[in-house]
């Protein structure tokens, strides 16, 4: 831009000085000083710009796609947003600023005008200048810095981030498959978007002291698509700056406190409807999640969740709230009476009111103007809003807060569980190589072995395929996890042992072994006390009753199984050399068949044996 004056500046001097010596009329000024100065009187208002004043451009770092960089005319927002001009325009007002957030931000504006907003929010006592500069180049080095180290301090090699697994922050891991493979752009979100999602989620967790907080993986999807890493984080960083709630409910109680205020919102702003989703229970605090888990995420369209997103950042929970009820009452008066004539449970109820919202019937904008934003005639007053304010919300959170202590074991809330860690030994991990796999196994074994790490102690790979040596790698530890692939399919199946194999063909084990399919569709098979078993056995008490006699596990050096069936069957069995292997029904398990319909003999492939190491003192359990 300087050297674009100069050269103007050079122009009509040139001009001017020959004017002067020759005498001469003055000559129509040349045609590229025209443009010259057609160009410079349209770019009047960034002759003394600070180029760290510009505001920073939007960018996707979880899917790495283009982002439309044109703001629209006549939107109100800043053509060429600057510090002096601000992100808004003319709009020197905060609130005028939420006005316009409501209308909607120009993709290229969100990376600024979000932590613009969040900033403001969270500092209310902070100048207006102070806070427009985190939207500007002047805080990049600042925000940039922050990170470097924050991941230096969480990622000390490389490598730590992809043995690194997503956090779901009490949202539980089906609605977190859901973020991770379509709700954020309709396909999976690519290794490099859940890498940068990791990062943060971790940073949230470690430097932040985020234990809890269901919203937080949906915020920091949305905040990655127009942030980077470093953004994002500090975006969060603010939302969290102290416990107040104003964002985001960041303990189990706050969240029940936040499912008895709705409810309490809902009956107090549109009785019919909360009346309604009382009876089918979609009001019940394990019911809200479409709105308070999942940020509207499964029930409105993405570019309707961006405008909330827009309007959150400035209003924080409040919009959460407001937007929440008032869709609720929408959809019911839409639906009608076939809400109660076919509604019979809330799941049914939250797809009715992900239908209308995806219907022609609902439009965004008439919806923020006229209902959840609009106002009311009242006999007292001219006019007041349909929705409580901010201050009557928030006291009502905090009311409901000691109702949500004394009430919380009444509601179970979902217990964050992570994957299971592990062990980088002397052979490659293959078969609990992906973390939804090991997170599957995390949920399905005893407390005492979720928060510790698999350490391979046997691969067929490596150690040949055979009895002996099966036993020899297993001798040292007592709880092991056996996962082997089904040749000729995309099985993969296993079974969790109490005890350490040997050769014992009288039966050992207890009743916490279990079998399970760790894809597709995984399922664990817990072994029932107490369960009728068949007694063709010659009526041998002690196999007719497993809980008791504890025969669960029967090896010896031709073959090894779990569980028992009719007819010396097997839940599941492998051969002396484990290349093939059979499955059925048995006694107590009461399993579906583990590989297919009518499949009970199939080839093995990779057999792999993992001992548990505890995560404290890194030795085996």
């Amino acid at each position: 831009m300087q050297q674009r004056l100069r050269d103007i500046a050079t122009s009509l001097s040139s001009e001017l000085a020959e004017r002067t010596t020759t005498n001469a009329p003055a000559p129509a000024v040349t045609a590229a000083t025209t443009a010259a100065m057609d160009s410079l009187t349209q770019d009047a208002d960034l002759i003394e710009i600070n180029p760290l004043d510009l505001f920073c451009s939007s960018i996707d770092t979880l899917r790495g796609k283009s982002i439309d960089q044109i703001i629209p005319p006549n939107s109100g927002w800043s053509s060429r947003p600057t510090r002096v001009s601000g992100v808004g325009g003319s709009a020197d007002d905060r609130e005028e600023i939420q006005l316009m957030c409501r209308r909607g931000i120009p993709p290229s504006l969100k990376c600024a005008a979000w932590i613009i907003n969040v900033v403001a929010a969270a500092n209310p006592d902070m100048s207006k200048s102070d806070c427009d500069d985190f939207g500007t180049f002047r805080k990049v080095r600042v925000i940039d810095h922050g990170w470097d180290l924050t991941l230096k301090s969480l990622f000390p090699d490389e490598s730590d981030v992809d043995r690194a697994d997503v956090i779901d922050f009490g949202l539980g891991q089906d609605h977190l498959m859901n973020i991770l493979l379509h709700d954020h752009g309709g396909t999976p979100i690519p290794d490099k978007g859940i890498k940068s999602l990791t990062k943060v989620l971790h940073a949230a967790r470690d430097s932040l002291g985020l234990e809890f907080c269901p919203l937080l993986p949906d915020i920091a999807c949305l905040l990655l698509s127009f942030m980077p890493e470093s953004y994002a984080y500090a975006t969060i960083r603010q939302m969290v700056v102290d416990d107040s709630s104003y964002f985001l409910s960041i303990s189990r109680v706050q969240h029940l406190a936040w499912c008895k205020t709705f409810a309490d919102l809902m009956k107090r702003c549109f009785p019919q409807t909360a009346a309604v989703m009382e009876q089918i229970g979609a009001l019940k605090p394990t019911n809200l999640d479409p709105i308070l888990r999942r940020f509207f995420v499964p029930l409105l369209r993405r570019k309707h969740v961006l405008r909330v997103m827009d309007i959150f950042t400035g209003e924080g929970a409040h919009a959460i709230f407001r937007i929440g009820a008032t869709l609720c009452c929408l959809a019911h008066a839409h639906l009608g009476e076939t809400v109660r004539e076919h509604c019979g449970n809330a799941a049914v109820f939250w797809e009715g009111v992900r239908r209308f919202s995806h219907s022609k019937h609902f439009r965004f904008n008439i919806f923020l103007d006229h209902q959840a934003y609009g106002v009311q005639k009242s006999l007292r007053i001219l006019t007041r809003p349909i929705f409580p304010r901010r201050d009557f919300v928030s006291r009502l959170i905090s009311n409901n807060e000691a109702w949500a202590e004394e009430n919380q074991g009444i509601f179970p809330i979902h217990e964050d569980k992570k994957p299971l860690g592990l062990v980088e030994g002397k052979y490659p991990i293959e078969l609990a190589k992906q973390s939804p796999g090991r997170l599957r196994l995390a949920q399905w074994l005893p407390p005492a072995l979720q928060s510790t790490k698999l350490d391979l102690v046997y691969s067929s790979n490596h150690h040949g395929r055979s009895l002996e040596m099966f036993y020899r790698c297993c001798s040292s530890a007592r709880h092991t996890i056996t996962i082997l692939e089904v040749l000729g399919t995309d099985r993969v199946i296993g079974m969790y042992a109490t005890q350490t194999w040997h050769n014992n063909p009288d039966g050992y084990g207890d009743g916490g072994c279990f079998l399970f399919r760790l894809a597709p569709n995984p399922e664990c098979f817990r072994y029932k006390f107490g369960a009728s078993h068949i007694t063709s056995y010659d009526d041998d008490e002690n196999i007719s009753h497993l809980d008791e006699a504890g025969q669960l596990m029967i090896s010896s050096g031709a073959f090894i199984s779990m569980g028992v069936g009719e007819g010396g069957a097997s839940g599941l069995r492998l051969n002396e050399d484990l290349t093939r292997g059979s499955t059925s029904t048995c006694i107590g398990f009461d399993h579906e068949e583990l590989i297919g319909e009518g499949v009970q003999v199939f080839e093995v492939g990779l057999v792999e044996v993992y001992r548990f190491i505890r995560d404290v003192d890194n030795r085996p359990v």
